[in-house]
Formats: structure tokens, C-alpha cells, sequence
């Protein structure tokens, strides 16, 4: 099958689930509004064309209009209608294309019950666009139809055929036994798979330096990935750019690809085309942020702002099931604006005195006091590098010791009880993450079930 791939910088995402059965025809990458164009100057002739949301723009009528622009440029070089079949994550869509399916019966919507689109979406998507022309006689029908089809085939079910009639002995045949789906057996994964896959969250992960801020940030994005969740790192601590340590396969690519290595600046510019500016660690899980040799101070300033930060939120936390910000506490006064769409803050303390205190003295340095107190009532505590002989006042000095010392009114706008989200014991494989380039939760049960634990606790109870 040949086909006509518009999918904007996405592209580059379904050519890697497109088998050697389908022949993507076009080499550049193609938004909707572009795509009539190419089609005049190149003359195709696809099978079947697939559309992603990254080849939209914001605006439902100019889509509409490049939509049949399209149609009408394939009109002229195939004598039967083409499939179009657009694959999208906006629930709205189905809505808004009505009229469109109605008008041309070749069109399609499907969409995802999911935040993200995915491979599985992907291929069925491929398999509809080479379905074949659509028969003028079956417009109507068709058209009347689709929506539903495309739901059921992301579902994996086939259209609903009309019920045939019941024989007379079919009331004495026995019944066939339900199959009973398998129930995780530890309370974690329990409580985790009630959490819908539809969610959408953004955790800022912050702390004094040095209190394992990239690290928590690092294995909670890796933890959800493991959880079949997808998330994005955002990497905002320009001057130390800490993932390149713990993501060695970022940093290397970063030294060969400019446009990697101004990854953040690319995705605060167009977020939408993330696909392309931000660096895939692994299926579910996607990392945004300079590589050691970006060195451009006037690009840093143009583009890494609240306002462009503030966009990349709004859009992409429609895209992602968590973005995970590194943003230590030194860092926050400069994006305090962006404070309001932050559903939690994982705050991050060592078991300690001293980090209780430097904790604090950031907050009252860096932060106006009704940004401190937003931050105290928005915040969970996660005690990094937990010691268990650590003491205060002759007790061991157990996280929940450590959430009354904080908010004990050593500082007046930070006096709200906080939440303990978990604590990660302290071993010499918090050191070995850099070495390795394996994050903890891969590296044993233990962290696993910790990160697993702090990341249940900043995802309840937000958005």
C-alpha cells in the first residue's frame, strides 16, 4: 500500500510502526495545511492517507478548509474517492469532523481512549487508510456510521453486526463461563491500575541541591513509564543539566545532534512538534533538555520563559500521562508564575537537619510569601536518601519528624501540614545511577516498590 503520511514532526514517530507491506510516499514532513500543495507539485497517488493531530493547527475551520483542499487535489489524480483517516488523542474530534464525514465518506475519525496516540492506534489507522476506495453508493450509510467504527477499532472489537435470531434450544445449551481477568496481587499495582491511563498531571520535583532532586525526577518518570504510563522530563536546571549524567544515550546523541542538543529550546519554540524536538529514553518515556555543549545565552533568554513554559504545559499535558519537571528550589522564584498549572510538587528532603533548614532558607529566599505558602499546601514530602540512624532530638528522625519540623513555623508562610509521598533509602547505588546509566527503579524490588509509592502519592488527589 502506498501512503500518504501527514503527521506533521510526528512523522518520524509512525515510520518506526510502519511495516515493509506500506510504502510511506512522501519523504518530507507534511501538516494538513501544506499537504494539498504537495500533492499538486508531486502527484502521488496514494492508497490511502493517515492524519495525525501534530498536522493540525488550533483553528477547526482552516483545518476544515485544508482538509478539502486535499480531498479535492486527490480528486484529481484518482477516479474513486481515497481514505482519509485521521488518528487523534482529542476526544472532540469525532464532533467537530462530523459534517466532514457526512460530506466525504472516505473520511475517518478514530480515536484513542488514551492521552497518547499509540503503536497499536497507529497500525490500525494504517490498516483503514488501505482499506480501499470508498463506493459513491455507500456514502450515507458510511458516513452515518464511522464514528463508532473508528471507536470500536481502537477498542479492538469489530463493528457491531445486526443480531441474528435466537434458536428455540439455544435456552437449553449451557452457558459459557466468564473469564475472570486476572487481579494484580500486591496492593501497589492495585492501586496504581485504578489510576486511568486517561490522567494527566504535571509534578514539579524541587529541592535544595544536592537533596536528589534529577534523581527523584529520573526514576518517577522511569517508574510510570514501567507502569505503562508515558511521561516527560523537563529539564529547567540550565546551569547544571543533570539528566545528561543519568540519560548517557541523551548526552552522546546530544554531541552528533544540534537539534537534540537544543532540545529544550526546540520544544519550548513548538511544543506541538515534540515528537521530533524531544529525545525518546524509551517507548513511554521522553526527555526535554540542553546538552552540555548548547551554549547560546540568547536563545536561553528568548525561549526558556514562563510564558513559553506556560505554553508547553497547556499543550503537551494533553499529550503525556505525567510531565515530570526538574526544578530545584533556587530555580523556582524565576517560573513562579507557572506555579498554578503544577498539580504537586514532590518536595525533596534528606532526613536531616541541615537539608530541613537549607530547605527553608531557599523557599524564603527564592519565594514571595504567598508563593511559599502556595508551595507548602501544594507540596508532598519525599525524604531522598533516607538514613535510618539519622536522629533529632534523641528519636530517629522518621519522614513524618521531618514534615513537622518543616511546617513547625521555623518560616511563618510555610506552616500547613504536609504529606509524606515516601522515602528512598540512601545505598551507594545512588551513585552508581551515573555509572551505570540504569536508573534505581530498574535495579532491585526495593526501589521499585519505593518510587513506586512516592509516584501513587503525587498523582492522587491532583488535576
Amino acid at each position: 500500500m502506498r501512503l500518504l503520511l501527514i503527521a506533521g514532526g510526528y512523522g518520524a514517530v509512525v515510520r518506526q510502526y510502519i511495516t515493509s507491506m506500506t510504502e510511506v510516499i512522501n519523504d518530507e514532513e507534511l501538516i494538513l495545511g501544506s499537504a494539498a500543495r504537495y500533492i499538486a507539485e508531486s502527484a502521488p497517488e496514494p492508497d490511502g492517507v493517515l492524519v495525525t493531530d501534530e498536522a493540525l493547527t488550533m483553528n477547526a475551520e482552516k483545518d476544515r478548509r485544508d482538509l478539502e483542499a486535499l480531498i479535492s487535489g486527490l480528486a484529481a489524480y484518482r477516479p474513486s474517492p481515497v481514505p482519509v483517516v485521521l488518528v487523534t488523542a482529542d476526544s472532540w474530534k469525532p464532533k467537530e469532523w462530523e459534517g466532514l464525514c457526512a460530506k466525504f465518506p472516505q473520511v475517518r475519525v478514530i480515536v484513542s481512549d488514551y492521552i497518547r496516540i499509540t503503536p497499536e492506534l497507529v497500525g490500525q489507522g494504517i490498516s483503514l487508510a488501505g482499506s480501499g476506495p470508498i463506493p459513491a453508493a455507500g456514502a450515507a450509510r458510511m458516513g452515518a456510521r464511522e464514528t463508532t467504527a473508528g471507536r470500536d477499532a481502537v477498542k479492538g472489537k469489530e463493528p457491531e453486526a445486526s443480531p441474528s435470531r435466537k434458536s428455540f434450544l439455544d435456552r437449553f445449551r449451557p452457558k459459557p463461563k466468564e473469564r475472570n481477568t486476572p487481579e494484580p496481587t500486591d496492593a501497589l499495582t492495585r492501586e496504581l491500575n485504578r489510576i486511568s491511563l486517561g490522567i494527566s498531571r504535571v509534578v514539579a520535583v524541587t529541592g535544595h541541591r544536592g537533596s536528589g532532586v534529577t534523581s527523584t525526577a529520573v526514576n518517577l518518570a522511569s517508574e510510570a513509564g514501567r507502569r505503562g504510563l508515558t511521561a516527560l522530563i523537563v529539564d529547567l536546571d540550565i546551569d547544571y543539566r543533570s539528566t545528561n549524567m543519568y540519560f548517557g544515550s541523551f548526552h552522546e546523541t546530544t554531541k552528533r545532534d544540534e537539534d537534540i542538543n537544543a532540545s529544550l529550546i526546540r520544544t519550548l519554540a513548538r511544543p506541538q512538534d515534540y515528537a521530533a524536538t524531544a529525545f525518546p529514553i524509551n517507548a513511554n518515556v521522553w526527555l526535554t533538555g540542553l546538552g552540555y555543549g548548547f551554549d547560546d545565552t540568547r536563545l536561553i533568554g528568548q525561549f526558556v520563559t514562563e510564558a513559553r513554559l506556560t505554553g508547553l504545559l497547556s499543550l503537551l499535558r494533553n499529550r503525556f500521562n505525567l510531565i515530570v519537571l526538574d526544578l530545584p528550589l533556587d530555580l523556582l522564584g524565576q517560573y513562579s508564575e507557572i506555579m498554578i498549572h503544577i498539580d504537586s510538587f514532590g518536595l525533596c528532603v534528606p532526613n536531616d537537619l541541615y537539608s530541613v533548614l537549607s530547605t527553608l532558607r531557599n523557599v524564603e529566599n527564592g519565594l514571595h510569601k504567598e508563593q511559599a505558602a502556595y508551595l507548602n499546601a501544594k507540596s508532598k514530602l519525599v525524604v531522598t536518601k533516607y538514613n535510618d540512624r539519622s536522629r533529632f532530638k534523641g528519636e530517629i528522625f522518621m519522614p513524618e519528624s521531618v514534615c513537622r519540623v518543616l511546617t513547625s513555623g521555623l518560616m511563618d508562610s510555610f506552616t500547613y501540614e504536609m504529606k509524606v509521598a515516601g522515602h528512598v533509602p540512601y545505598s551507594s547505588d545512588f551513585d552508581s545511577q551515573i555509572e551505570s546509566d540504569v536508573p534505581l527503579v530498574y535495579t532491585s524490588a526495593h526501589y521499585e516498590q519505593a518510587y513506586g509509592n512516592i509516584l501513587l502519592r503525587l498523582l492522587e488527589g491532583t488535576g
